[in-house]
């Protein structure tokens, strides 16, 4: 799968997400994901928001601001360092199976 295919993939993994969650508040808002642009996820909300519904959305914000965030786990950090050291050395092909150990990681560790 392409790295292009992947941010799709997320993109229409957090609309559905964003949408279940208003969802779960008795909201019904369309989120709709888009083409990805420089390597980034894009979604559109494609009905103007209720005042209840940008509430939401803003204390939901206000409070993902606030928590701490999380630190990496041991593996997650082992991996960082192992790919680190191929890119400082030049093992491009270390470094690229390195990046692809951490994709599976956070799918069968963190999803």
């Amino acid at each position: 799968m392409s790295s292009h295919d992947n941010i799709r993939h997320a993109a229409a993994r957090t609309a559905r997400e964003l949408a279940d969650a208003f969802q779960a508040h008795g909201c019904s808002v369309q989120v709709v994901p888009q083409p990805p642009v420089d390597g980034q996820v894009y979604l559109s909300i494609h009905d103007p928001l209720t005042g209840y519904e940008a509430e939401l959305l803003t204390a939901a914000l206000a409070a993902y601001a606030s928590a701490p965030a999380p630190s990496p786990c041991e593996e997650c950090r082992a991996i960082k360092r192992k790919r680190a050291r191929a890119l400082r050395e030049g093992d491009r092909a270390t470094a690229v199976e390195m990046a692809t150990v951490m994709g599976f990681h956070q799918r069968y560790a963190h999803a």
